[in-house]
């Protein structure tokens, strides 16, 4: 029968991007979850009940919510790369990856990741858990680039 090829939690490694391209694998999340949405326009014309077309008109940032598991001295600013308030001005963008250790294979890349914030929780006769929210610019799987068709304008253009 061979090697299972259905992907699975044993399966996954989180890893944190930094600036340099360099990927650091992030032991504590035990769940990752994301999601990308895409704006269509339903366009509705005279004499017609339902909409004649719908039309995409953008996308909207690529979500990430990783959940774990809170570690004494390797918090949110630590492990999960929030900034401190003081850090806000000059924060770099990050990314985010989910990689394959069956096969080395890069399963998930969110680009230009910013971490939005944390939440935690704690309670008796159980350990204290954390949740980090992230925002990216675009993602990619392993079935290819995504990226902007290449007449799109770009933020620094005209600077």
């Amino acid at each position: 029968m061979g090697q299972a090829r259905t992907m699975h939690g044993a399966r996954a490694k989180l890893a944190i991007v930094d600036p340099t391209g360099s990927f650091k694998v992030v032991g504590l999340f035990s769940n990752v979850s994301y999601g990308v949405t895409y704006d269509m326009q339903p366009i509705y014309i005279l004499g017609k009940h339902a909409p004649g077309e719908i039309v995409p008109t953008g996308q909207e940032a690529v979500t990430v919510t990783a959940t774990g598991f809170r570690v004494v001295d390797n918090g949110p600013h630590v492990a999960g790369k929030v900034p401190k308030l003081q850090d806000l001005l000059m924060m770099d963008d990050l990314g985010l990856a989910i990689i394959d250790r069956q096969t080395g294979k890069t399963v998930m890349q969110v680009f230009n990741v910013r971490p939005t914030g944390y939440q935690t929780t704690v309670g008796a006769r159980g350990v204290q858990e954390i949740t980090v929210n992230f925002i990216g610019i675009r993602i990619q799987d392993e079935s290819g680039d995504q990226n902007e068709e290449g007449s799109a304008t770009d933020i620094s253009d005209g600077s």
